[in-house]
């Protein structure tokens, strides 16, 4: 979003091109990100994405590729992305139930659960996504959306993407932590998501800020510094509890991994 902006004449001309490659560079390697997600989930019979990160995820590629989106290549990216999604639920629902044996209640309904918690990220995307179009809130001068002057959809990816970026970050985090093993995921993953991250969403919004501040002043707002470093400090904690949680966590013959410390690590070895 963004690709059709018209900067006034004192903005350089390099401004809208480079954010341009800066968000396609890291679509690309979230795309990967979401491949390796999917591949680690068969390989260790789990999954990796939070299930709440994971709905917000594939409502807002739902919305954004039949309602906001323009441009072909948005759509498609968007579309690209649900479709691996669906895969990952597919892992989700065939493995939840050795992820959830603690409460059987929710391995028997997962599906339900998750299916609820779609609902509830298509509402609110579209909502806000509504808002923001039919008001005045987001109309800028250069902004244009379908041919037009109109509300900036620059801005709404920001704020959209940034909410759903910061929540996976703190939920796969505490998911981690939680677990105390790595089924699902990866030193991969967490390369592709993080460098993801810091050049499409991070690196792409700081450089339309610095050489076009009145149409990006958002990016150094309060609530958007809460956002960004947020989820810039769950990923780079969730580096080191990943590499702690490898040293201990235990590999079983069907390629499942468990918690190795304390008494799971116990309960783990008799399954051995």
């Amino acid at each position: 979003m963004g690709s059709n902006d018209l900067p006034p004449p004192h903005i350089p001309t390099h401004v809208v091109p480079t954010c341009n490659a800066l968000l396609q560079l890291g679509g690309a390697l979230w795309t990967l990100s979401y491949l390796l997600y999917t591949r680690e989930s068969f390989r260790t019979k789990s999954y990796g994405m939070p299930l709440f990160a994971l709905a917000l995820n594939l409502a807002w590629e739902l919305v954004y590729a039949l309602y906001v989106a323009e441009s072909p290549l948005e759509r498609t990216v968007f579309f690209i992305w649900l479709v691996i999604d669906c895969v990952m639920l597919y892992g989700v629902l065939k493995f939840a139930k050795f992820e959830w044996r603690h409460s059987p209640a929710v391995a028997r309904s997962v599906g339900g659960i998750f299916g609820g918690m779609v609902v509830v990220a298509v509402l609110g995307h579209w909502s806000f996504a509504k808002w923001w179009l039919d008001g005045e809130v987001g109309r800028k001068e250069g902004k244009i959306y379908r041919g037009v002057v109109g509300p900036d959809t620059t801005e709404l990816g920001f704020w959209s993407a940034a909410f759903c970026q910061t929540y996976l970050s703190a939920a796969s985090l505490c998911q981690l932590v939680v677990r105390g093993h790595s089924g699902g995921v990866s030193w991969g993953i967490w390369g592709t998501r993080t460098f993801g991250s810091i050049i499409g969403l991070y690196l792409n919004y700081a450089w339309a800020w610095w050489f076009w501040p009145e149409a990006h002043e958002y990016f150094v707002s309060p609530f958007a510094l809460f956002l960004w470093v947020g989820g810039f400090v769950c990923d780079i904690a969730y580096a080191f509890v990943l590499w702690r949680v490898k040293q201990t966590e235990i590999v079983l013959e069907d390629g499942r991994k468990e918690d190795g410390s304390g008494a799971n690590g116990v309960q783990a070895k008799k399954q051995l």
